[in-house]
Protein backbone atom coordinates (compact mmCIF):
# COMPACT_ATOMS: atom_id res chain seq x y z
CA UNK A 1 0.00 0.00 0.00
CA UNK A 2 1.50 3.53 -1.19
CA UNK A 3 -0.51 6.52 0.85
CA UNK A 4 -0.23 10.20 0.05
CA UNK A 5 1.89 12.49 2.52
CA UNK A 6 0.52 15.90 3.37
CA UNK A 7 1.46 18.27 6.02
CA UNK A 8 -0.78 16.64 8.97
CA UNK A 9 1.71 13.34 8.77
CA UNK A 10 4.88 12.64 10.91
CA UNK A 11 6.88 11.78 8.10
CA UNK A 12 10.15 12.14 9.04
CA UNK A 13 9.48 10.56 12.50
CA UNK A 14 7.94 7.52 10.37
CA UNK A 15 10.95 7.47 8.33
CA UNK A 16 13.33 7.46 11.59
CA UNK A 17 11.47 4.90 13.23
CA UNK A 18 12.33 2.91 9.71
CA UNK A 19 16.39 3.71 10.06
CA UNK A 20 19.30 4.75 11.23
CA UNK A 21 21.39 4.67 8.52
CA UNK A 22 20.35 5.15 5.17
CA UNK A 23 21.18 7.49 2.64
CA UNK A 24 18.00 7.23 0.32
CA UNK A 25 16.08 8.14 3.49
CA UNK A 26 18.35 11.00 4.08
CA UNK A 27 17.87 12.22 1.00
CA UNK A 28 13.91 11.94 0.96
CA UNK A 29 14.07 13.46 4.84
CA UNK A 30 16.31 16.70 3.73
CA UNK A 31 14.43 16.93 0.74
CA UNK A 32 10.91 17.45 2.96
CA UNK A 33 12.70 19.79 4.98
CA UNK A 34 13.41 22.13 2.22
CA UNK A 35 10.43 21.75 0.03
CA UNK A 36 6.77 21.09 1.93
CA UNK A 37 3.97 18.57 0.38
CA UNK A 38 1.77 21.40 -0.97
CA UNK A 39 4.17 22.37 -3.48
CA UNK A 40 3.56 21.45 -6.93
CA UNK A 41 6.71 20.68 -7.67
CA UNK A 42 7.07 17.39 -5.20
CA UNK A 43 5.15 14.53 -3.89
CA UNK A 44 6.09 12.24 -0.77
CA UNK A 45 4.67 8.24 0.28
CA UNK A 46 4.93 5.93 2.79
CA UNK A 47 4.81 2.65 1.86
CA UNK A 48 3.00 -0.33 4.27
CA UNK A 49 2.10 -3.90 4.03
CA UNK A 50 -0.95 -4.92 4.58
CA UNK A 51 -0.62 -5.36 8.20
CA UNK A 52 -0.03 -2.14 8.13
CA UNK A 53 3.45 -1.70 9.31
CA UNK A 54 5.70 0.62 7.03
CA UNK A 55 8.00 -0.61 4.91
CA UNK A 56 9.76 2.47 2.68
CA UNK A 57 9.05 5.83 1.76
CA UNK A 58 9.24 7.54 -1.86
CA UNK A 59 9.94 11.13 -2.50
CA UNK A 60 9.29 13.37 -6.20
CA UNK A 61 11.31 16.24 -7.07
CA UNK A 62 10.31 17.43 -10.42
CA UNK A 63 10.24 14.02 -12.20
CA UNK A 64 12.96 12.43 -10.45
CA UNK A 65 11.91 10.10 -7.65
CA UNK A 66 13.70 8.88 -5.14
CA UNK A 67 13.06 5.51 -2.72
CA UNK A 68 14.05 4.50 0.40
CA UNK A 69 13.45 0.46 0.55
CA UNK A 70 13.72 -2.09 3.19
CA UNK A 71 13.46 -5.55 2.97
CA UNK A 72 9.67 -5.69 3.47
CA UNK A 73 9.17 -3.40 0.69
CA UNK A 74 6.71 -4.77 -1.98
CA UNK A 75 8.56 -3.87 -5.12
CA UNK A 76 6.26 -5.13 -7.37
CA UNK A 77 3.96 -2.57 -6.21
CA UNK A 78 6.40 0.33 -6.28
CA UNK A 79 7.60 -0.96 -9.63
CA UNK A 80 4.15 -0.60 -10.99
CA UNK A 81 3.65 2.82 -9.09
CA UNK A 82 7.36 3.71 -10.88
CA UNK A 83 5.73 2.65 -14.39
CA UNK A 84 2.36 5.46 -14.18
CA UNK A 85 3.91 8.19 -11.85
CA UNK A 86 5.82 9.78 -15.10
CA UNK A 87 8.61 8.95 -13.64
CA UNK A 88 11.80 10.18 -15.79
CA UNK A 89 14.51 9.29 -13.38
CA UNK A 90 14.65 7.01 -10.30
CA UNK A 91 17.54 6.59 -7.42
CA UNK A 92 17.43 3.53 -4.81
CA UNK A 93 19.45 1.36 -3.06
CA UNK A 94 21.15 -1.14 -5.78
CA UNK A 95 20.49 -4.35 -3.73
CA UNK A 96 16.94 -3.95 -4.80
CA UNK A 97 15.51 -4.64 -8.51
CA UNK A 98 12.74 -2.64 -9.99
CA UNK A 99 11.07 -3.34 -13.31
CA UNK A 100 10.78 0.18 -14.66
CA UNK A 101 9.71 -0.58 -18.38
CA UNK A 102 12.58 -3.38 -18.81
CA UNK A 103 15.09 -0.93 -18.18
CA UNK A 104 18.87 -1.46 -16.66
CA UNK A 105 20.19 0.65 -14.39
CA UNK A 106 23.32 2.80 -13.81
CA UNK A 107 24.47 1.91 -10.74
CA UNK A 108 27.71 2.67 -8.51
CA UNK A 109 29.08 2.10 -5.08
CA UNK A 110 27.81 3.91 -1.99
CA UNK A 111 30.54 4.91 0.74
CA UNK A 112 30.64 6.17 4.25
CA UNK A 113 32.88 7.68 6.76
CA UNK A 114 32.04 7.81 10.77
CA UNK A 115 35.39 8.94 11.79
CA UNK A 116 37.15 12.34 11.37
CA UNK A 117 40.47 12.76 9.48
CA UNK A 118 43.64 15.37 9.68
CA UNK A 119 42.54 18.39 8.06
CA UNK A 120 45.76 19.49 6.01
CA UNK A 121 47.42 23.28 6.03
CA UNK A 122 48.77 25.02 2.74
CA UNK A 123 48.88 27.85 0.24
CA UNK A 124 45.08 27.61 0.71
CA UNK A 125 42.07 28.58 2.74
CA UNK A 126 38.66 27.33 3.20
CA UNK A 127 35.93 29.62 2.26
CA UNK A 128 32.24 29.22 1.62
CA UNK A 129 32.21 30.35 -1.94
CA UNK A 130 29.84 32.80 -4.17
CA UNK A 131 26.95 30.17 -5.35
CA UNK A 132 27.80 31.19 -8.93
CA UNK A 133 31.63 31.16 -8.57
CA UNK A 134 31.09 27.53 -7.29
CA UNK A 135 29.10 26.47 -10.16
CA UNK A 136 31.54 27.77 -13.01
CA UNK A 137 33.90 25.28 -10.88
CA UNK A 138 31.66 22.73 -11.01
CA UNK A 139 31.33 22.80 -14.89
CA UNK A 140 34.84 23.18 -15.27
CA UNK A 141 35.57 20.05 -13.55
CA UNK A 142 32.86 18.47 -15.10
CA UNK A 143 33.20 14.37 -16.35
CA UNK A 144 31.23 12.04 -18.38
CA UNK A 145 29.94 10.85 -14.41
CA UNK A 146 28.25 14.09 -14.09
CA UNK A 147 26.14 16.18 -16.28
CA UNK A 148 25.79 19.99 -14.25
CA UNK A 149 22.12 21.29 -14.50
CA UNK A 150 21.52 24.69 -15.50
CA UNK A 151 22.44 27.94 -13.85
CA UNK A 152 19.43 28.73 -13.32
CA UNK A 153 18.29 25.41 -11.52
CA UNK A 154 21.54 24.89 -9.86
CA UNK A 155 21.31 28.61 -8.10
CA UNK A 156 17.75 28.56 -7.13
CA UNK A 157 17.74 25.21 -5.74
CA UNK A 158 21.45 25.92 -3.65
CA UNK A 159 20.51 29.03 -2.57
CA UNK A 160 17.25 27.69 -1.14
CA UNK A 161 18.21 24.89 0.80
CA UNK A 162 21.58 27.10 2.37
CA UNK A 163 18.73 29.41 3.88
CA UNK A 164 16.89 25.87 5.34
CA UNK A 165 20.07 24.26 6.22
CA UNK A 166 19.55 21.22 4.36
CA UNK A 167 23.10 21.99 2.77
CA UNK A 168 26.09 22.93 3.18
CA UNK A 169 29.06 24.45 0.87
CA UNK A 170 32.74 24.47 1.08
CA UNK A 171 35.80 25.46 -0.76
CA UNK A 172 39.30 25.76 -1.47
CA UNK A 173 40.39 29.15 -2.66
CA UNK A 174 44.44 29.15 -3.73
CA UNK A 175 45.08 33.39 -3.56
CA UNK A 176 42.14 34.64 -5.05
CA UNK A 177 40.96 31.60 -6.81
CA UNK A 178 38.59 29.03 -6.22
CA UNK A 179 40.51 25.65 -7.07
CA UNK A 180 38.06 22.74 -5.48
CA UNK A 181 34.47 22.56 -4.02
CA UNK A 182 32.44 20.27 -2.36
CA UNK A 183 28.45 20.42 -1.26
CA UNK A 184 26.20 17.90 0.61
CA UNK A 185 23.00 17.79 -1.43
CA UNK A 186 21.14 16.22 1.26
CA UNK A 187 21.38 16.38 4.97
CA UNK A 188 18.86 14.96 8.06
CA UNK A 189 19.54 15.28 11.26
CA UNK A 190 21.18 11.38 11.16
CA UNK A 191 23.25 12.03 7.97
CA UNK A 192 24.71 13.76 4.72
CA UNK A 193 25.00 13.15 1.45
CA UNK A 194 27.98 14.10 -0.67
CA UNK A 195 28.21 15.96 -4.17
CA UNK A 196 29.21 18.06 -6.32
CA UNK A 197 32.87 17.40 -5.24
CA UNK A 198 35.09 19.55 -8.08
CA UNK A 199 38.76 20.46 -8.47
CA UNK A 200 40.19 22.56 -11.67
CA UNK A 201 41.55 20.56 -13.66
CA UNK A 202 44.72 23.19 -13.51
CA UNK A 203 44.81 22.23 -9.77
CA UNK A 204 44.41 18.82 -9.84
CA UNK A 205 47.26 16.27 -7.76
CA UNK A 206 47.83 18.86 -5.34
CA UNK A 207 45.85 17.94 -2.54
CA UNK A 208 42.83 20.67 -2.83
CA UNK A 209 40.29 17.95 -3.14
CA UNK A 210 41.38 15.97 -0.40
CA UNK A 211 41.38 19.08 1.69
CA UNK A 212 38.15 20.78 1.11
CA UNK A 213 36.45 16.70 1.76
CA UNK A 214 37.93 16.01 4.97
CA UNK A 215 36.99 19.65 5.81
CA UNK A 216 33.43 19.46 5.22
CA UNK A 217 33.50 15.46 6.23
CA UNK A 218 35.00 16.49 9.58
CA UNK A 219 32.31 19.29 10.16
CA UNK A 220 29.60 16.94 9.48
CA UNK A 221 30.61 14.26 11.76
CA UNK A 222 31.42 16.86 14.51
CA UNK A 223 27.45 17.28 14.32
CA UNK A 224 27.31 13.64 15.20
CA UNK A 225 26.25 12.20 11.38
CA UNK A 226 26.75 10.11 9.12
CA UNK A 227 28.68 10.94 5.98
CA UNK A 228 28.04 9.63 2.45
CA UNK A 229 29.03 9.56 -1.00
CA UNK A 230 27.59 7.81 -4.16
CA UNK A 231 30.40 7.22 -5.96
CA UNK A 232 30.66 6.10 -9.83
CA UNK A 233 31.68 2.65 -10.73
CA UNK A 234 35.58 2.86 -11.07
CA UNK A 235 35.53 6.20 -10.30
CA UNK A 236 37.67 7.73 -7.62
CA UNK A 237 37.70 4.82 -5.64
CA UNK A 238 41.71 5.57 -4.18
CA UNK A 239 40.63 9.20 -3.65
CA UNK A 240 37.68 8.34 -1.08
CA UNK A 241 39.52 4.90 0.55
CA UNK A 242 42.93 7.53 1.63
CA UNK A 243 40.23 9.84 3.17
CA UNK A 244 38.85 7.19 5.10
CA UNK A 245 35.38 6.24 3.27
CA UNK A 246 34.86 2.55 3.63
CA UNK A 247 32.29 0.64 1.18
CA UNK A 248 28.20 0.88 2.53
CA UNK A 249 26.33 -0.05 -0.51
CA UNK A 250 25.28 0.25 -4.05
CA UNK A 251 23.25 2.61 -5.34
CA UNK A 252 20.91 2.11 -8.89
CA UNK A 253 20.26 4.77 -11.54
CA UNK A 254 16.41 4.40 -13.52
CA UNK A 255 15.93 6.39 -16.90
CA UNK A 256 13.17 6.24 -18.90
Amino acid sequence: MIISVDKSTDFIGTINQMTADNPFACRIVSLYKSYKPELAFVDYWLVMDHSLRYTGAIARSGSVFVLYLTEFSDLEEISSFMRVSGASGIICDGKYKLDFFGKNPKSGVIMRKTEPSEEKSGDFSIVQPDIREAYYLIVRAADKNFKPPSFEDFYVDVNHKLRHKTMRMYGVRRGRRLVSVAMTVAESNKGAVLGAVACDPAYRKSGYGSAVVSYISNRIIDDGKTVYIHRAKNANEKFYDKLGFTEFGSWSEYYN
